[in-house]
């Protein structure tokens, strides 16, 4: 032990010359431009806590920042606990020409990179896989690094000094009362771009890759940092079983690049150059050569103020682009050679949905306007509560809820009185509903006689639940037809800092004899079944949207059948699950309406596609075809797989 850290430690103090240095246990690297580190080439005889192939320690500027107990940096918990059938790590480190250091670690099903240039202080990283971890059901690369060189870290995963687990072992009571978790470091992966830690002069931080590889989609959510009183856990998914809800993607490599400063932010995930990957022979790279576009020139039926994201996945990769706010022109790049299913979604909510698009390496394919045709606001309600957006981000604790655990003191009661309708606002409601906690929440609303003398529909936008938590509906005297739950990730979701599941829309059909007669007040309760335990680990639903229909739209028919495509898809089209509808038995009813915002759709159109050679690269022409799919139902749910 004695002997390499003297080793390192020579190296690190005199330094700065670019070059690789083999011993018998390590591999020691010099980036040239202060930073070092090394990687285990052989299994230490004294130690568990080090295995092959890990960054065993790391120095900058002559200082070194390995967390405090000898724990190595690596993929997983250790390169030789990733996969059941084997514990065989294998590494080989090179120099490539002049300016390239290059160590690879192999573990049966798995490729990893440890990638440096000269003169830049990064660790560039490359990850493939072919079968997915069945030790621990998710990728991960765990830097570990010494927290008191730091002044600035994710607050919401700092554990430090904490009081103890409130639950699962893994969410905390901090000192001042509030709630702290690695969990509550989650960003959706359409927003983040970095995750580190810093002060004045020094920063240290992933910068995220395409994340083509991942699997939940732009909104889904995950821990990235947990700062203990030994460790800032710096900690990249590269994919992650919690609140998952699509099968997990194999045979890429992923592509990403730990980045030390001076104290300054990283540069951006775009900014990032990893063309040089094309001359090491990496497992799975693909260049942007061999890449192809897809882009669209305008989205109609847009609500103001709502920002549109377009999708594009199949089995083997997923990626996104962002609407102009202008006139919804977009584009998607880099993308793997393929056929798509695109999804356009209003904030979170998936609003149209076109199978069948296809990417071919070199060409960019240019779609026409796409007409958002299945926005349940196009509908006119008699009340709404909340917008139609995929996100219970402006119902009560909306805003708070991904950071912090649903007992949190910042939060306000969620046992709140009753909403009534004309006088409270959208954050009166509560945005998450627990059995046993705040369920049988009741909406108050009087009718007038003609909205009461015609059968009405109740419908709610549920983003995810918990232990099969669906909505049920008792109006007055009268009870509602229950409905099934749909699949969503089994995993804890709303104690962890994430609501997003699969969207689902619920509908209940309520007939006039629920209605009280005269000028009396309607009361709609809802109320949560399903099958969990207690407290917050109850059946829970988290709420996108509350709404009484003024009238039955069509969209509460079946789903349409697409037309027949010669292209089979990727994934199969979402759906949502029928709503069920229960004959009029109440006594009956009256009151005042709440008049929406008129929603005026755009005519729709027709989306044909052409495909034009890249302006970002040459390859032969094809012709792109899409399918379009006509979906009737008012919001669609993702597949889970």
């Amino acid at each position: 032990m004695l002997n390499w850290l003297c080793v390192l430690g020579a190296a690190a103090a005199v330094s700065a010359e670019f070059g690789l240095i083999t011993t018998d246990d390590l591999y020691i690297i010099d980036t040239g431009a202060s930073l070092n580190f090394t990687l285990r080439r052989v299994e230490p005889p004294d130690m568990t806590t080090i295995s092959v192939g890990g960054i065993e320690a790391l120095w900058y500027k002559g200082v070194e920042y390995t967390e405090t107990t000898m724990r190595d940096s690596h993929i997983g918990s250790a390169f030789d606990w990733i996969y059941s059938d084997t514990t065989a790590v294998d590494i080989v480190a090179k120099t490539v020409g002049d300016d390239i250091i290059i160590a690879t670690v192999t573990v049966k099903y798995m490729t990893h990179y440890y990638i440096v240039k000269k003169n830049e202080p990064r660790i560039y990283m490359g990850t493939y896989w072919t079968k997915q971890p069945d030790i621990q059901s998710q990728i991960r690369f765990l830097f570990r690094l010494n927290p008191s060189l730091f002044t600035t870290v994710p607050v919401e995963g700092d554990v430090r000094g904490n009081t103890g687990a409130i639950e699962s072992a893994d969410i905390f009571l901090a000192p001042n009362g509030d709630t702290v978790s690695k969990h509550y470091t989650n960003h959706r992966l359409l927003d983040w771009e970095n995750i580190g830690a810093y002060s004045d002069d020094v920063g240290m931080f992933i910068v995220r890759g395409s994340e083509e590889y991942n699997a939940g989609g732009p909104f889904y959510r995950c821990l990235q940092a947990q700062t203990t009183s030994v460790a800032f856990e710096l900690t990249y998914m590269l994919n992650y079983a919690q609140a998952q809800t699509e099968a997990f993607r194999k045979d890429l490599l992923a592509m990403y690049v730990f980045v030390v400063t001076d104290g300054e932010q990283p540069p951006a995930p775009t900014e990032i150059d990893y063309s040089f990957y094309k001359d090491l022979d990496l497992i799975g790279f693909v260049g942007k050569e061999s890449r192809g576009k897809v882009t669209g020139t305008s989205i109609t039926n847009r609500k103001a103020g709502i920002r549109y994201t377009v999708g594009l996945n199949n089995e083997q990769a997923q990626y996104w682009g962002v609407a102009e706010s202008v006139d919804g022109s977009w584009e998607v790049v880099d993308m793997l050679p393929g056929t798509y299913k695109l999804t356009v979604f209003k904030n979170e909510l998936e609003v149209r949905i076109i199978e069948g698009v296809v990417v071919t390496a070199g060409r960019t394919t240019t779609m026409k306007n796409i007409n958002i045709q299945n926005d349940p606001s196009d509908s006119k309600a008699i009340f709404r509560i909340g917008d139609w957006d995929g996100s219970p981000e402006e119902l009560r604790n909306g805003k708070l809820a991904t950071k912090m655990h649903p007992s949190d003191q910042r939060l306000a009661s969620w046992d709140t009185s009753p909403f009534v309708v004309g006088t409270n606002n959208d954050s009166h409601f509560p945005c998450y509903m627990w059995e046993g906690i705040n369920h049988f929440y009741e909406v108050q609303v009087k009718l007038t006689p003609e909205q009461r003398a015609t059968t009405r529909i109740a419908r709610m936008g549920v983003t995810t639940s918990y232990a099969s938590g669906r909505p049920a509906l008792i109006v007055n005297a009268f009870t509602a037809a229950d409905i099934a739950a749909i699949a969503q990730p089994t995993t804890r979701s709303l104690t962890t800092g994430s609501y997003r599941g699969n969207n689902q829309l619920y509908e209940f059909e309520i007939p006039p004899s629920a209605w009280f007669a005269g000028d009396e007040v309607q009361t709609l309760i809802i109320r949560v079944k399903g099958g969990g335990s207690s407290g917050y680990l109850n059946n829970a639903i988290s709420i996108d949207a509350f709404d009484l229909l003024d009238v039955q739209p069509a969209s509460t028919a079946a789903p349409a059948t697409a037309e027949p495509s010669t292209f089979a898809p990727t994934a199969a089209p979402a759906t949502k699950a029928p709503a069920t509808r229960a004959p009029a038995t109440a006594a009956p009813a009256t009151s005042i309406p709440a008049t929406p915002a008129p929603q005026t759709p755009s005519p729709a159109t027709s989306n044909p596609v052409t495909t034009s050679p890249s302006t970002d690269s040459a390859g032969a022409m094809s012709a792109g075809v899409v399918q379009v799919l006509l979906c009737a139902t008012a919001v669609l749910a993702l597949v889970v797989v």
